[in-house]
């Protein structure tokens, strides 16, 4: 890959990946949750407010920083072991780009960026489709009454259990932080976001992960990553941030993202000969040739 080649591919990407982050960006500054009412016997949003068990900064932290520093030790490792099999002239020629003359990038270090910036690419289509239900939909969280604390409730909602519609009344509750984010219950945005980046984790270290050393080892971690997006799912039913098919739906969005974004952005699934194989075909085409030469004198 020639430099001029490798800077346009890079700039290339960093505007997809800013077209496809922006929306998410707009939404979290700009976006007000569709305005929702509620029946007074809806007893599904009457639970009380809790403090996530799983934080936004865990779920930040771990969603993005294990599928990250994984890929970087992983491709690490992979460099190392085929490092010795390798001639050093053609690592020196080959394993390097050059930008100029003064700067060289090796190509194990282009390939982890290519890897993070598709990991990245398929992040934000997960926040995407996640905040577009949150703010289109507007259902209310388990805990919405708790929070909202409409104006003379038992007025608007008599003690008779009657299924009436509420749309008209006024919520007490000082936090507005708190008063926007109870209208945004579906899809649960930790659920979808827990599950792609494990997920993918999960298929990453499948294609990636071809230690030998042990037989358990990579199949320890994928399971670890994956009740690690199991548990974040079920906290958020206990904590009473999301309803179960809010969980449920989350699970899905981020489970189909992360399985497209392996199978059609990402090379996982592109394995190319090798040059032991490619030599054998080499030698039988050759061998055909020779007897279809024969053949016809």
């Amino acid at each position: 890959m020639t430099s001029a080649t490798l800077i346009r591919q890079v700039l290339i990407d960093v505007i997809c990946l800013v077209i496809v982050y922006l929306p998410v960006i707009v939404l979290q500054l700009l976006g007000k949750p569709f305005q929702r009412g509620f029946y007074c016997d809806d007893t599904s949003i009457r639970y009380p407010y809790k403090d996530s068990t799983v934080t936004s900064a865990m779920l930040y932290g771990f969603s993005y920083g294990l599928p990250i520093v994984s890929m970087i030790i992983v491709e690490i490792v992979r460099w190392k072991l085929s490092s010795p099999s390798q001639n050093l002239s053609s690592r020196n020629t080959s394993s390097t780009i050059n930008i100029s003359s003064r700067i060289r990038i090796p190509s194990e270090v282009v390939e982890v960026i290519h890897l993070i910036a598709i990991f990245l690419f398929g992040a934000a289509c997960t926040e995407w489709a996640t905040d577009f239900g949150k703010y289109f939909i507007g259902r209310l969280r388990p805990h919405f009454l708790s929070v909202c604390q409409p104006e003379n409730f038992l007025e608007i909602c008599p003690p008779n259990g009657l299924p009436i519609y509420i749309t008209q009344f006024k919520c007490t509750g000082k936090n507005g932080q708190r008063l926007q984010d109870s209208r945004m219950s579906f899809p649960s945005g930790h659920a979808s976001f827990s599950s792609y980046a494990m997920l993918y984790l999960v298929i990453y270290l499948q294609s990636r992960m071809n230690w030998s050393g042990s037989k358990l080892l990579r199949p320890t971690i994928q399971i670890a990553a994956l009740m690690l997006t199991w548990y974040t799912g079920l906290s958020r039913i206990t904590d009473y941030k999301h309803h179960w098919s809010d969980v449920l739906t989350g699970f899905l969005i981020g489970s189909i993202t992360a399985s497209l974004t392996a199978l059609y952005v990402s090379s996982f699934f592109n394995r190319p000969r090798s040059r032991s194989n490619m030599a054998l075909l080499q030698e039988r085409g050759d061998v055909e040739l020779q007897t279809a030469a024969s053949a016809n004198k």
